[in-house]
C-alpha cells in the first residue's frame, strides 16, 4: 500500500526549509494532517500538497521523478555492456558466483 505520510525531515526538504523551522511553523499555524507516533512526526501527503498549493497526485509524481533521477545519477558512471559483450560479462559473473 502506499503511504500517506511523510517524515518531517523529507516534508521540510520539500519545502526548502529545515524541520525544526518547518515543526515550528505547522505548531504555530496549528496545520492539521500532522502525526506524531513513536516519538517520529509524519506529515500527511495531502497537507503537504495543500501547503504547496498542488495535488497530492502532482506531489507524489513529482518526488516519484527526483527519487529516480538520483538513482540514475547513482549509476551514471557504471559500465555498460551491450548484445554479445554482455552476454559474456553476464556468465563471467554467473561463473563467479558459484
Amino acid at each position: 500500500m502506499m503511504r500517506l505520510t511523510m517524515n518531517l525531515k523529507s516534508s521540510a526538504e520539500a519545502l526548502g526549509t529545515e524541520p525544526e523551522i518547518f515543526l515550528e511553523f505547522l505548531k504555530r499555524e496549528q496545520v492539521g494532517g500532522i502525526l506524531r507516533m513513536d516519538d517520529q512526526w509524519q506529515v500527511s501527503i495531502f497537507t503537504l500538497a495543500g501547503l504547496l498549493n498542488t495535488s497530492p497526485g502532482d506531489l507524489l509524481e513529482l518526488m516519484e521523478d527526483y527519487a529516480l533521477g538520483e538513482m540514475i545519477e547513482e549509476v551514471e558512471g557504471d559500465e555498460l555492456f551491450e548484445g554479445q559483450e554482455g552476454w559474456q560479462v553476464y556468465q563471467s559473473y554467473l561463473a563467479e558466483a558459484k
